[in-house]
């Protein structure tokens, strides 16, 4: 079976590295907050179907302690560093103060929006439970109320859920994606956020569909990309879902592919 995720993503890399001709499309060298330039391409995106696979790479070594950690950060509402740290996760370590706070962004957000006690998960849950096809399955993590609190604002920030024949689908919406460190691992927590719900609701998750609007590649991340792309990338990744307990059955790392994260 071809891995259509992993195709799919390195299509994205290549079409901003190398720029794709045949579909128009053109990347733009962009100044940046951090100061260290990029190229960008504008609203690209991934569809997948979940309940065919896991997306996590193969053609690089990705380390699940990392999105399953920042996952269960995510839906707790917490917005402290230390529970990551202590599960080896220190991808927060450089936006956070040092008490290990970040303000109230992503989890503080989904559980208690604008400060204000609505728990837009259980909501959200609730909704698809109950009105199956309404079309105000809606969670926002952007609020403006409170950007100026968090410590970086959120790069994904929308998603939207769609109840078919006992399948679920969902939608997400990414402003700003660093496509090679950044993207694989919010699209292992997309999954998981899907399959979390799906269970929920008691519902088979299906389709998740992904857009990033600002889809960049940063100039120090050029030579990781490439070797990257020269590398052989195996079939699709199975699992089982139980529980909230995330199991791959026949994933196997990639190599270490480094390159520095902008801050």
């Amino acid at each position: 079976m071809i891995n259509m995720y992993e195709k799919k993503y390195r299509k994205l890399l290549e079409d901003v590295l190398y720029n794709d001709l045949i579909n128009d499309s053109f990347s733009v060298e962009r100044n940046d907050r951090t100061g260290v330039g990029c190229i960008s391409q504008f609203a690209l995106g991934i569809n997948i179907d979940i309940d065919q696979y896991f997306p996590i790479l193969t053609g690089k070594k990705m380390y699940p302690h990392i999105y399953e950690s920042e996952f269960k950060w995510f839906i707790s509402g917490h917005t402290n560093i230390k529970e990551l740290q202590e599960k080896g996760n220190t991808i927060w370590n450089e936006w956070a103060n040092k008490a290990g706070d970040l303000g109230p962004v992503y989890g503080h957000q989904l559980r208690n929006f604008n400060s204000q006690g609505y728990d837009q998960l259980e909501a959200t849950i609730w909704a698809i439970q109950n009105e199956p096809d309404s079309r105000r399955h809606v969670i926002s993590l952007w609020n403006p109320n409170q950007l100026s609190q968090m410590a970086l604002p959120p790069c994904y920030l929308y998603f939207q859920f769609f109840v078919e024949n006992n399948k679920l689908n969902m939608f997400a919406l990414q402003r700003s994606a660093d496509l090679f460190l950044g993207v694989p691992y919010d699209m292992a927590l997309f999954a998981q956020l899907l399959l979390y719900v799906a269970e929920k609701t008691n519902l088979k998750a299906n389709n998740l569909d992904v857009k990033f609007i600002d889809a960049h590649i940063y100039n120090n991340h050029f030579e990781a990309v490439k070797t990257y792309l020269n590398e052989p990338y195996t079939s699709p990744i199975e699992y089982k879902y139980e529980n909230e307990i995330l199991t791959l059955k026949n994933y196997k790392a990639g190599k270490v592919i480094k390159a520095p994260v902008a801050i």
